[in-house]
């Protein structure tokens, strides 16, 4: 009987200690996750700009909040700037990606890459992004030529 009150006993201080940190590890993974999608399809822009010979924008919360997409820019601003761009789909856009739950991004700065690979923003190059899912953060930064930096979190 004394065995068993001693098991119990180290199951529960196992317990206690790893709830917390398989807790964290799970907010780790997922901004992990969410900030190398995001790179991944922000590195798919560029070879889709190069390969098409066409450019391409990369808009956040787009059609809603915590959700990206990658757009083909047309050259026809009634099209590309319509307040409903997100909800239309041309030739070469891409699916809306959605972030995992409670991870969020901040506010960052619509990317376009146009047909040469090259990088502008509605802020400033080196772009960031910060991704954040409670304490647990990562950021991103993608400069005028496409190079994703990955920051340590």
């Amino acid at each position: 009987m004394f065995e068993l009150l001693v098991t119990m006993g180290l199951i529960a201080v196992l317990s206690a200690i790893a709830i917390p940190v398989l807790s964290g590890s799970t907010a780790r993974n997922s901004v992990w996750t969410a900030s190398e999608t995001i790179g991944t399809q922000i590195r798919q822009a560029r070879l889709k700009a190069i390969s098409r010979n066409r450019s391409f924008r990369i808009r956040f919360d787009c059609p809603e909040a915590w959700q990206f997409r990658v757009l083909e820019v047309t050259g026809n601003s009634t099209i590309d700037n319509a307040t409903d761009r997100c909800s239309l789909y041309q030739t070469y856009d891409s699916g809306v990606y959605a972030m995992p739950s409670n991870v969020t991004y901040g506010t960052p700065p619509v990317l376009t890459v146009n047909s040469r690979g090259v990088f502008s923003s509605t802020g400033s190059i080196p772009a960031s992004i910060t991704v954040t899912n409670g304490s647990s953060s990562r950021e991103l930064s993608v400069s005028a030529t496409g190079q994703i930096n990955f920051g340590i979190y």
